[in-house]
């Protein structure tokens, strides 16, 4: 069974007196700049790959890999040169992924890097190859190639002990005609040993998972049986044209193939209003609203509408409600003044949020559909009778869509964790750290900083942390218009804001109870040269340039 899950964020770390983060004029000093013989590889999108998806894709791709366990940075040049910057601000070179006689017409993506523990890496060169690094410096590098897969980004690579294996996650932009979407490939690979020495590794299987959708973020645990996602939709895993095998979400029959919210609702500081369309053999009846503090419920006749304990608290006994065209909206005062929900019933995801109640047109139309007596004749047989399906929403549609942070079992093919994040608490970074990983994600106006771990010997457990917090962040990042990047080290202890060009933005975390915080520009004066890539560590903030590497300090 799918344990619904709730983000909610650390009291202790909630700054509700902070007011802004203000300009500081300290000099950010430049530990190396470095001008690089090649410009870095830079693939841009053909013909055929114009859909909302694959702009995306590569619009926000960071040519800058970083690897975890040793804080070096690694990126390609246009000669398929692979470079490494270390700790100690030196540029080696690692690798050449390919020669200049290579055919790379099945290059589809920029090249990616995925780092795992002992001192293994994985690079894609954005077509059909994968090679598998094992080693740590440029002479003692032993270099698996494996067999062509599927042209993609890599977005993790998980080394399980137990069994000796590898398993790279890719990402690509799949087509199912006339739509497109995100397509996560999981392979597994064997390192086969001789006296503690990898002398090969063979290729063991694929899994391939699907997403009419983005996918901000893929994790494979340690123990390679679970999956973390963050996605706009529920993954269903893909074994060809015959055997569709979908994960097994606690949902009702009506919506198992296409998601439709039992209903709509809206809020402002001090009110909230639901939509929810009336079954048409109930249309001459009055409702029962029954308004709790903390629970509510919305009967008619003997079917129930919605049902279930409230975010926060409502003020009891207070609605007003009234048809319209076969819609019934509900009006609620909440108890708190200015305090935004995220969701109206706990951990009901059959609920749809709507921005403002502009859009209230736009609700009684969509609704008028969802409950029809008679089917279309456009529509095919056995398909739910709808106003619109899957297939026919264009791509754009996608964007301001829920996401939803899900962890699967990938030996049962369930969801066993499922945290629905709401359209606007969208993912800032990712930082992935030796165990687990750190996420940011918008909550409110705040950028909060969780951490899974994966370490616990409980599987059917899924830790999940509030560690760090930024007051007032997701306001800050809403209004860089031009933001390409967004990144932070380790132990959370500032942010940094890339633009395509020239500026980066670094955002000091608070105190607790500070009410500033401080705010630092760095000009890189350097407007024709695009930004390709950011690393943020503890000190220091790696920027790559097509043509350059700078090491910039972080004060203290």
């Amino acid at each position: 069974m799918t344990e619904i899950i709730e983000l909610r964020p650390d009291k202790n770390l909630i700054n509700s007196s902070f007011e802004k983060y203000q300009f500081c004029t300290d000099v950010i000093s430049i530990i190396s700049e470095i001008s690089l013989k090649k410009h870095v590889y830079r693939l841009e999108p053909n013909q055929n790959q114009e859909s909302w998806l694959e702009t995306r894709l590569f619009a926000f791709h960071n040519h800058l890999y970083k690897n975890a366990y040793d804080m070096s940075c690694w990126f390609i040049d246009e000669d398929w040169t692979v470079w490494r910057f270390n700790k100690h601000n030196s540029l080696d070179q690692m690798h050449i992924l390919h020669t200049t006689k290579a055919d790379l017409s099945k290059i589809l993506y920029n090249p990616s890097i995925g780092f795992t523990c002992n001192k293994i890496s994985t690079i894609s060169d954005g077509g059909e190859k994968l090679e598998i690094l094992i080693g740590d410096t440029g002479q003692n590098v032993k270099v698996f190639t494996m067999d062509p897969i599927k042209p993609g980004i890599i977005m993790n690579v998980q080394y399980v002990q137990k069994s000796s294996r590898i398993i790279v996650t890719m990402c690509t932009i799949a087509n199912n005609d006339p739509k497109k979407y995100t397509q996560l490939t999981l392979l597994s690979y064997n390192l086969q040993y001789v006296e503690n020495e990898v002398k090969d590794i063979a290729y063991i299987d694929k899994q391939i998972l699907k997403v009419q959708g983005t996918i901000d973020y893929a994790y494979m645990e340690e123990n390679g049986n679970y999956l973390h996602s963050i996605c706009q939709d529920n993954i269903s895993f893909d074994e060809g044209d015959i055997q569709k095998s979908e994960i097994k979400v606690e949902q009702s029959k009506s919506d198992s193939q296409i998601k439709i919210p039992k209903y709509y609702w809206s809020q402002d500081e001090d009110s909230l209003t639901v939509w929810v369309k009336i079954p048409k053999q109930h249309s001459t009846k009055q409702p029962k609203i029954n308004v709790k503090p903390l629970k509510l419920s919305v009967t008619i006749g003997n079917e129930i509408l919605i049902q279930g304990e409230c975010q926060h608290r409502l003020e009891e006994n207070m609605a007003t409600w009234r048809y319209k065209e076969g819609t019934l909206q509900i009006d609620l005062t909440k108890y708190e003044s200015g305090l935004m929900w995220h969701e109206l019933i706990k951990g009901d995801t059959g609920g749809e949020c709507l921005p403002n109640e502009i859009l209230a047109a736009e609700i009684h139309k969509r609704l008028a559909h969802l409950c029809t007596d008679q089917q279309s004749n456009s529509i095919r047989e056995g398909q739910p009778c709808v106003g619109f399906n899957a297939e026919q929403l264009e791509e754009c549609d996608l964007e301001g869509r829920d996401n939803f942070l899900q962890r699967i079992n990938l030996s049962t093919r369930t969801l066993t964790h499922l945290a629905r994040l709401g359209s606007n608490n969208h993912v800032l970074f990712t930082y992935e750290r030796k165990h687990g990983q750190m996420i940011c994600l918008r909550h409110d106006h705040d950028a909060c900083v969780w951490v899974t771990d994966d370490t616990c010997d409980d599987y059917t457990q899924w830790d999940i942390q509030h560690i760090h917090n930024f007051p007032g962040f997701g306001y800050v990042e809403a209004s860089k218009t031009n933001k390409k990047f967004c990144v932070a080290p380790i132990d959370g202890s500032y942010i940094a804001i890339a633009e395509h060009a020239r500026h980066i933005f670094l955002y000091e975390k608070p105190d607790i109870k500070a009410k500033t915080a401080k705010q630092r520009i760095v000009d890189l004066s350097y407007e024709s040269s695009p930004i390709m890539g950011v690393v943020a560590m503890k000190t220091y903030l790696i920027v790559l340039l097509i043509d350059k590497l700078y090491c910039l300090q972080i004060p203290k």
